[in-house]
């Protein structure tokens, strides 16, 4: 029995903990080291964690299946039951070909609905403006 997938990755009435913003998303990755085997079910996202404590400010580099907009912030959430191995992709800021991980699963947070992005508009900007100073992060 085969269940429907729903791309919509849903709405949170919460602003987490730790909130994390989408830079990038729908970016295809690849099964093989010169990006010619497209993975076709699921995309990446690239997100940067808003933890201006963060001593390492890497970006996430994650599969979704779901349905993401650069500029939106998440709630972190995963999906261990779905898991892609070795993939690649062509890096949205350089161009170049990076691989994206060896195993990971999948990308699943909920969208945090724009009223509680807009009453924590405050909170938000400074925590981004936090992690300006810190050193441009690189995609991992």
């Amino acid at each position: 029995m085969q269940t429907n997938f729903d791309p919509n990755p849903g709405q949170t009435d919460e602003l987490p903990a730790l909130p994390h913003r989408v830079l990038y998303a729908n970016i295809p990755f690849y099964a093989d080291p010169e990006c010619k085997q497209q993975v076709t079910d699921g995309t990446i996202l690239i997100l940067q964690s808003l933890d201006p404590d963060d001593p390492v400010q890497e970006l996430d580099v994650a599969p979704t299946r779901k349905n993401y907009q650069a500029g939106q912030i998440i709630a972190w959430d995963l999906n261990n039951k779905k898991l892609w191995e070795k993939a690649w992709y062509r890096n949205p800021e350089s161009g170049t070909i990076e691989q994206a991980w060896s195993f990971h699963v999948e990308f699943i947070g909920k969208v945090v609905s724009p009223q509680v992005v807009e009453a924590n508009a405050e909170k938000l900007q400074k925590l981004q403006a936090a992690m300006r100073v810190s050193p441009k992060p690189k995609v991992n």
